[in-house]
C-alpha cells in the first residue's frame, strides 16, 4: 500500500486567482478613487480657490498618483496573498503605514520642498492634498481587499 503526500500551505491564497482579479479590480479602484478625489479637489477649489490655482497639483497629477499608489498596493496585496497567513489584515496595516508616510509630500509642499518647481502650498492646499490621500485609501484599500482576495462564490 502506497500513499502520496502533498505539501499544502494552509496560509497562502491561490495567487493565480488573485492576479486575475486584481487586473480589473485595480482599474475599478483607480476609477472610483479618482472620481472621489476629483470631486473633493474641485469642491475644495470652490471654497478655497488657492487649491486649484496651485501649480503643484491638478487633475492629471491626481489621476497619476491614484494609478501609481493603487498599482503598488495591488502588487503588495499579490505578494501578501502568497506569503502572509492573513493577507487582508497585513495589507490594511501596511496600507495605513503607507498612508501616514504619504502625508510627507503634501507637508513638504506646504513648507516649500526646495525643488523650485512650484511655490509653497497654502494650508488649505496641504489639508486638501492630505484629504485626497485619505479618500484614495478609504476607497482603494477596501476595494482591493474585498474584490481582490475574495474567491468567486465565496462569502467573506
Amino acid at each position: 500500500m502506497t500513499t502520496s503526500q502533498t505539501a499544502v500551505l494552509p496560509h497562502s491564497t491561490p495567487v493565480a486567482g488573485v492576479l486575475r482579479r486584481l487586473g480589473w479590480v485595480v482599474l475599478v479602484a483607480v476609477a472610483a478613487a479618482t472620481a472621489a478625489d476629483l470631486g473633493l479637489y474641485y469642491a475644495a477649489g470652490v471654497l478655497f480657490p488657492e487649491v486649484t490655482v496651485w501649480p503643484g497639483a491638478g487633475p492629471i497629477q491626481i489621476v497619476g498618483a491614484n494609478l501609481a499608489y493603487l498599482m503598488v498596493g495591488a502588487l503588495t496585496l499579490l505578494f501578501l496573498a502568497r506569503f502572509s497567513r492573513r493577507p487582508a489584515r497585513s495589507f490594511v496595516i501596511l496600507s495605513a503605514i503607507g498612508l501616514v508616510l504619504s502625508f510627507g509630500a503634501p507637508i513638504a509642499a506646504g513648507v516649500g520642498d526646495g525643488s523650485g518647481t512650484a511655490p509653497a502650498a497654502g494650508i488649505a492646499t496641504v489639508v486638501t492634498l492630505c484629504l485626497l490621500h485619505v479618500v484614495s485609501y478609504a476607497v482603494g484599500v477596501p476595494l482591493l481587499v474585498r474584490l481582490g482576495l475574495t474567491r468567486k462564490g465565496e462569502q467573506s
